[in-house]
């Protein structure tokens, strides 16, 4: 584990990058990844023709992969590790107590854009977890115990009024202000990648990559679940929209086995664009405020991996028009891994 200054830049290399096209006005800001070994890849995205890639090893102590911006800070998580604060020149991880008592967390949390909490899930001593609130500005947090559980948990997804906990071959559901217990639900699937979740009535509607992508309904009274699978074809990332419908997620836009997905859950169909020989990456959706009553008004931005695995390209595309010329592109000379996850920082931020 890292010091409490955290360890000491590595290697660096910086560079601007020819821009195809033109990146839209309303488009600035920073995509940011963790690889193995602690290597930070960024790139700054600027309106016109202005994009630089910076990439800088932190160090080779922390293998963290999962990227979150909360409350003015941007924290990386790993397996059962602390969380780490990135600084903002983008050399340095300093370890953050954030769960309290030094606890190790899952990797993946949550963030409530309507309360600005963060929930994690955060190991509590003899093998058990617990569910910590982190409250905005990390200024309070509340956590409470998971009895009973029938697995280690790796990701957790949030409703209105619930929690789901996901791990191999279980789910859980309880109140998101932890009255009464527990419900677990057998699910017969390895952990799922939890996309979306919203309550209906009595029931819990989960969207999740298997890596297929399917719409799960649980119904935690009767503790049995439905599945059924909206997109058989793998896919590994999946990034939603903006506009919602009572609640239940409308649109996604996924990647995996070479191509991009427009995912239309209402009307129950999809749209794939295939890129093969490339490969795309984690390519993120940023809403355009353009757009703002459009269902599908955002962009696509991230990583098109080159199939010799040299280079690696930049692609800004146009969310409702997956299949067209993308808007902007830029080349990065220089590999970056296939299964780096993204998060996208505006620059107000």
């Amino acid at each position: 584990m890292p010091s409490s200054t955290g360890p000491s830049l590595k290697t660096s290399h910086d560079v601007d990058n020819d821009v195809h096209g033109l990146v839209p006005p309303t488009l600035s800001g920073q995509l940011l990844g963790i690889g193995p070994r602690g290597v930070v890849h960024s790139v700054e995205v600027r309106p016109g023709r202005a994009v630089s890639y910076r990439r800088r090893q932190v160090g080779p102590e922390v293998d963290v992969h999962h990227v979150v911006s909360f409350s003015d800070t941007t924290l990386a998580f790993g397996d059962d590790l602390p969380a780490f604060e990135l600084s903002a020149a983008l050399d340095t991880l300093r370890p953050v107590d954030l769960a309290g008592q030094g606890r190790p967390l899952a990797p993946f949390p949550k963030h409530d854009p309507t309360t600005g909490e963060l929930h994690v899930i955060a190991g509590a001593g003899d093998e058990t977890q617990a569910h910590v609130v982190v409250s905005a500005g990390a200024l309070t947090r509340r956590s409470r115990p998971i009895v009973d559980t029938p697995n280690h948990i790796k990701d957790l997804a949030l409703t209105r009024d619930r929690v789901v906990f996901v791990s191999h071959g279980f789910v859980g559901i309880a109140s998101r202000e932890g009255e009464g217990r527990t419900t677990w639900i057998t699910t017969g699937a390895a952990a799922p990648s939890p996309v979306h979740a919203h309550d209906v009535g009595d029931t819990v509607v989960l969207v999740a990559l298997t890596p297929m992508l399917e719409r799960w309904t649980l119904h935690p009274a009767a503790g049995s679940i439905q599945r059924e699978v909206l997109d058989p074809t793998p896919r590994r990332f999946a990034h939603v929209g903006n506009h919602v419908i009572g609640g239940a997620l409308r649109l996604l836009w996924t990647t995996g086995n070479g191509t991009i997905g427009h995912h239309d859950l209402v009307a129950s169909r999809h749209v794939h664009h295939d890129l093969r020989p490339d490969e795309p990456g984690d390519l993120v959706f940023v809403a355009d405020t353009t757009r703002p009553s459009d269902a599908d008004g955002g962009l696509l931005v991230g990583f098109v991996h080159d199939v010799s695995g040299a280079t690696t390209e930049l692609r800004v595309i146009d969310a409702a028009d997956i299949t067209g010329s993308p808007i902007a592109t830029a080349l990065i000379p220089r590999p970056i891994p296939h299964g780096l996850r993204c998060t996208w920082i505006p620059s107000t931020q």
